[in-house]
């Protein structure tokens, strides 16, 4: 640890209630940098759907791409959502004392969330090889419009967890 930090540090200890107003602030940062780490990998998935789209147009298959325009909406929606959600939920890190359950249900929706992104990733890279195919491309675009809607779901729940814990 460097002087500074170690000075800081001890800086810290010394004023009443710093501690929990740190703790807090990197709470913050942390559901900040999470968030924002996941809106990036949604804005990464969709290049497979783009080129398959170009591919699509550019091979005259026009009328294939409704099921891929729809779930490139859903995704920008989804992306939107997660990438400027209230800073840090704010509100639910500002109670005085946050119990460990809550932490722990909170921690367990960003696995979650984790998890479905990587769900829809897989499912946006296996959409060029189903994409050959008029029926691929509909069940590689219902799969992930059906990946967009869980992870949807997911993020109301962390939402409305927060909330609760709230109220």
């Amino acid at each position: 640890m460097s002087e500074l930090s170690d000075w800081l540090e001890r800086l810290g200890e010394k004023i009443p209630g710093y501690g929990g107003y740190a703790e807090r602030e990197r709470r913050r940062d942390l559901d900040k940098l999470h968030r924002e780490h996941l809106a990036d990998r949604l804005r990464a998935a969709k290049a497979p759907l783009n080129e398959t789209l170009r591919e699509l147009s550019n091979t005259g298959r026009l009328m294939e791409v409704g099921p891929l325009d729809r779930a490139l909406k859903k995704l920008d929606q989804i992306e939107n959502r997660v990438r400027f959600a209230s800073y840090g939920y704010s509100g639910f890190f500002d109670v005085v004392k946050i119990e460990q359950p809550q932490l722990e249900a909170l921690y367990g929706f960003d696995l979650a969330l984790t998890q479905k992104v990587e769900a829809l990733e897989h499912h946006a890279r296996e959409l060029r090889t189903q994409a050959a195919s008029g029926d691929g491309l509909k069940t590689a675009a219902a799969a992930i419009e059906s990946a967009l809607d869980e992870l949807n779901r997911t993020f109301d729940e962390r939402s409305r967890s927060i909330d609760s814990y709230r109220a």
